[in-house]
């Protein structure tokens, strides 16, 4: 089941409206394109902070050319992520992109 949450532009603007907890899962879109499937599984990180971190290039240029992004809270973010992983694959016999490249 895809994450449950509308896309938002992937831009500071919406992503200051993200969730600042930890706890959550995440997609990113580059139009209909998953780009990549991520989570903030622990106390450490929030969504928010992962978010931007994409967003200024922190994570790798492959996540900067999202132009969409959803997330969901979990109580299990790293299982809702692995999920996720597993259901895409199985549809399209691969990782989104950005997940193969890192």
């Amino acid at each position: 089941m895809p994450v449950r949450s509308p896309r938002w532009p992937f831009t500071p603007a919406a992503i200051e409206n993200s969730p600042d907890e930890w706890g959550g899962v995440y997609v990113l879109w580059r139009g209909e394109t998953v780009l990549y499937i991520g989570s903030a599984p622990d106390r450490g990180r929030s969504i928010k902070e992962d978010l931007l971190a994409h967003l200024r290039g922190e994570r790798g240029p492959c996540t900067r050319e999202a132009t969409h992004y959803g997330w969901e809270l979990h109580q299990n973010p790293k299982q809702r992520e692995l999920e996720l992983l597993r259901e895409y694959a199985d549809r399209h016999r691969s990782y989104p992109r950005c997940n193969e490249a890192r």
